[in-house]
């Protein structure tokens, strides 16, 4: 017998409320790890400089704190509003398509870690050339 009861007691498979806010007090608890960790970085990175790594290391760590941030307002955020509201979506149409930003800033992170590491082989490789590399230069080669 399929239901048409749409709630989160059928999507989610939660039919317990004790159940379904003890998932969203973790994805609390995550959202909240999110938000310190990376904000932490991007505090250390750009304000104090505190990351004895090169320019073009560092850039790329800042751009993969702030796609985790993105990541996490756009996703996790949504989804504990729609547990702890049981369901109902309280913002109409302006978060709809949001699925579709998760999936490019899943995509951007992943070619952020990939170009990562292929950077810390160029860099290991041409340890001579990259010196003189400025960190605006480094921004400029990650766009």
């Amino acid at each position: 017998m399929i239901s048409s009861n749409y709630s989160n007691y059928t999507l989610f498979g939660i039919k317990n409320e004790a159940e379904r806010y003890s998932w969203a007090a973790w994805l609390i608890f995550i959202f909240i790890c999110s938000l310190l960790g990376d904000t932490t970085i991007l505090v250390t990175s750009i304000k104090y400089n505190a990351f004895r790594l090169h320019c073009l290391m560092v850039a790329f760590i800042q751009h993969i704190a702030v796609c985790d941030l993105l990541y996490s307002v756009l996703n996790i955020l949504p989804r504990i509003i729609v547990l702890v509201t049981n369901g109902s979506w309280l913002y109409e149409e302006t978060l709809c398509y949001n699925f579709y930003i998760e999936y490019y800033i899943v995509i951007v992170n992943v070619y952020l870690i990939c170009g990562m590491t292929s950077c810390k082989l160029l860099l290991l490789t041409n340890s001579l050339k990259t010196r003189s590399l400025q960190r605006k230069q480094a921004h400029y080669i990650l766009f």
